[in-house]
């Protein structure tokens, strides 16, 4: 395991949602605790990893200094500050301007240059790859470019996941065959790329449907495969920042149509509900990105919508709590306050 990330807790956990309105069962859900990884987030494992791996490579050359550029509507590039901290190697991270001041400034904590361009991932990603990065001192230095989150060493490292998961319900004496589903938030489909390389490193893929969520106004893996081919979202719009991308990778789309994603839209406003609930009940407060995710777990009606099938109490959910640091309590208490103020106008 790469000293980037750590192994976390897979728990059983007790949503507030035993019994829905119409009488319906819960089934168990296991939340893998991604919120303890050293970024906050998932992206330790798959920025990481790719990151470790390359400046191992540039290291043993001898001759120049890795240098680290990484685009990011936050958690990736903290990531990415956070690994580089541990290799004492430069970083420089661009992120868009959706991205709060307090993830600028935490990513800025870490050593890490920090600049603010444009709309939404895309633009900062090419202003990165076409004015930053060409500034590079390339006598001296030697680029690590970290995509946040497609390259199959980004992959690799979320797929570790799937390996724990394996082991914990293993040592919990948890059968694989309870286990009708797993749910995970996406965004430009790293996470959900690496899930599917863990369950094929198991010949797990056929076997364990996943479940991928998205919100209004970023929804571009849920448009594209309405449509039958992959697309791009001239604008993004979502409070779910950190899965606010206007594109997808190109593996994603292969994945999850090969596969049968089923495929979850959420609103704004159903999401910070959940992300109150969740910071309420555990005393961890999820940012939206993630909360699109435990979403499922306080609603299991979605869950047996999108799986076509009625789950019972024996049944076996893992949610993927991908964690994230870009929201506290009043965030979301603002945002709360803010979706109510529309619903009464509308």
């Amino acid at each position: 395991m790469s000293s980037a990330f750590i192994k976390t807790p897979l728990l059983e956990q007790a949503f507030a949602c035993a019994r829905n309105l119409s009488g319906e069962t819960s089934p168990r859900f296991f939340l893998k605790y991604e919120f303890l990884q050293p970024s906050g987030s998932f992206k330790s494992r798959g920025i990481g990893n790719l990151i470790s791996k390359k400046a191992e490579t540039i290291k043993l050359g001898g001759t120049k200094t890795p240098h680290v550029f990484a685009s990011s509507g936050g958690n990736a590039g903290l990531a990415a500050a956070t690994t580089c901290k541990k290799l004492s190697i430069p970083c420089s991270v661009v992120v868009p301007q959706t991205t709060n001041s307090r993830m600028v400034e935490r990513i800025k904590n870490l050593g890490a240059d920090v600049l603010i361009h444009g709309r939404h991932w895309k633009d900062a990603d090419t202003h990165l790859r076409e004015r930053v990065m060409k500034n590079l001192d390339i006598s001296r230095f030697q680029a690590i470019y970290a995509h946040p989150f497609d390259h199959e060493l980004i992959w690799e490292g979320h797929s570790t996941i799937v390996d724990e998961i394996l082991d914990t319900l293993k040592q919990q004496h948890v059968s694989i065959d309870k286990v009708k589903g797993l749910v995970c938030s996406i965004g430009g489909g790293g996470l959900y790329n690496g899930i599917m390389e863990g369950l094929k490193k198991h010949s797990l893929e056929w076997s364990i449907p996943v479940i991928g969520v998205e919100t209004v106004g970023c929804q571009v893996l849920n448009h594209s495969l309405s449509k039958g081919k992959q697309l791009e979202f001239d604008n993004v719009y979502s409070i779910a920042t950190s899965i606010g991308t206007n594109s997808i990778s190109k593996k994603t789309f292969e994945n999850a149509v090969q596969f049968g994603l089923r495929s979850v839209v959420l609103t704004d406003a159903e999401v910070i509900e959940t992300c109150l609930k969740f910071a309420d009940d555990t005393n961890i407060i999820p940012e939206p990105a993630c909360g699109a995710a435990l979403h499922l777990a306080y609603n299991p009606q979605i869950l047996h919508r999108a799986l076509k099938k009625q789950l019972s109490s024996e049944d076996v959910i893992i949610v993927i709590g991908c964690g994230g640091s870009a929201s506290s309590y009043s965030d979301l208490l603002l945002h709360s306050n803010a979706s109510r103020v529309v619903k009464s106008i509308s």
